[in-house]
């Protein structure tokens, strides 16, 4: 990338030359669609009066990491943010600044993907900086609508934005799971609940990890909505309460799903359980069945003196008739005391 100049403009402290691990930067203006900034331009564009800008990093890169550390404008805890190992969903303010976590999804190139992810953000009226580790799918979108000409009117809409398309990618999946759960009662009532295991197993995994992000990400907002001094947060435009209706909401339909799940994990574990005992079962009868002729097998293969049937002719037949009917009566003997044979 290529470097700018050190130089200190007004109303902006020192930049360093460098800015290593940005991944883009747009300058948003009403009446103007966005329009990205080389990184040359970004002290120009960040002690200009008019619109906003928007910074995003790669916080995987050590050299953004430094930059960030050493970018005066934002407060010492916000710098920090970007710069601990622990990720926790939060949303605070100070000094003007709204600052915190929120999850998204990966993005992948394969399609989309069901592992969770962080953004680190820090706004005021004039800047939003965000960092992740790995391409979010909710950000990457907004990127590309905004190449497309996507205007925000202020910087919290940036955040409100991502939010929702993170509700959005959670509404989708709500809808696959609940057809793959549709399929897999399908299934169970059909008596084919074998083949349903992995997929309900799937289901529930992503309905508990969806649940804690939804539930958390929910209580966040709900909490800085309700937050008593007013006096401290920023003018900007975060429809907090909404998105932490909508959160909510999405939430309630993913604890139906995982309650579902769970029902139909335990119908086909019961399934499972019962054809597995009458296996058993007959397993069982079939053994029992076999121990008297066993036993009389056992008798005569004992080669000792006086073994009855020794020399007479046709002694072979007698020694199966004698098993045969000591199977037929443990047969009649098991029906008499109730035991049964059906399976």
């Amino acid at each position: 990338m290529d470097s700018i100049q050190q130089q200190q403009l007004p109303g902006v402290n020192f930049v360093p030359a460098a800015i290593a691990g940005l991944i883009w930067a747009y300058r948003f203006r009403e009446g103007y669609e966005p329009e990205a900034i080389d990184p040359r331009d970004v002290p120009a564009a960040l002690a200009a009066e008019d619109g906003w800008l928007w910074l995003h990093f790669s916080l995987t890169d050590r050299l953004a990491r430094d930059w960030l550390s050493s970018f005066e404008d934002l407060p010492e805890q916000v710098r920090a943010l970007f710069l601990a190992k622990d990720e926790p969903l939060g949303l605070h303010t100070i000094d003007h600044v709204i600052f915190g976590v929120i999850a998204d999804f990966h993005s992948e190139l394969g399609g989309e993907s069901d592992h969770l992810g962080r953004l680190r953000f820090a706004l005021n009226e004039r800047l939003v900086i965000s960092g992740r580790r790995h391409p979010l799918r909710s950000v990457e979108e907004i990127h590309r609508a905004v190449q497309k000409g996507l205007n925000l009117p202020a910087a919290g809409r940036l955040i409100e934005t991502i939010i929702d398309r993170f509700c959005d990618s959670v509404a989708r999946r709500v809808a696959g799971m609940t057809d793959e759960l549709d399929t897999a009662e399908d299934r169970v009532v059909e008596d084919m609940a074998a083949t349903e295991r992995v997929r309900l197993i799937e289901v529930r995994r992503m309905t508990v990890r969806v649940h804690r992000q939804l539930s958390s990400l929910g209580h966040v907002l709900r909490d800085w909505e309700e937050r008593s001094d007013e006096a401290d947060k920023p003018a900007l435009p975060i429809a907090a309460e909404r998105l932490a209706d909508r959160l909510e909401s999405l939430d309630h339909d993913i604890l139906t799903l995982q309650e579902r799940a769970k029902l139909l994990q335990d119908e086909v574990g019961a399934r499972l359980a019962e054809e597995t005992n009458r296996s058993l079962r007959a397993l069982s009868i079939l053994t029992a069945m076999l121990l008297p002729g066993s036993l009389v097998a056992g008798i005569f293969g004992m080669n000792t003196k006086d073994l009855p049937f020794l020399e007479t002719e046709g002694g072979f037949w007698f020694a199966i008739l004698i098993g045969a009917a000591a199977t037929a009566l443990f047969y009649w003997i098991l029906r008499r005391v109730g035991a049964g044979l059906r399976i």
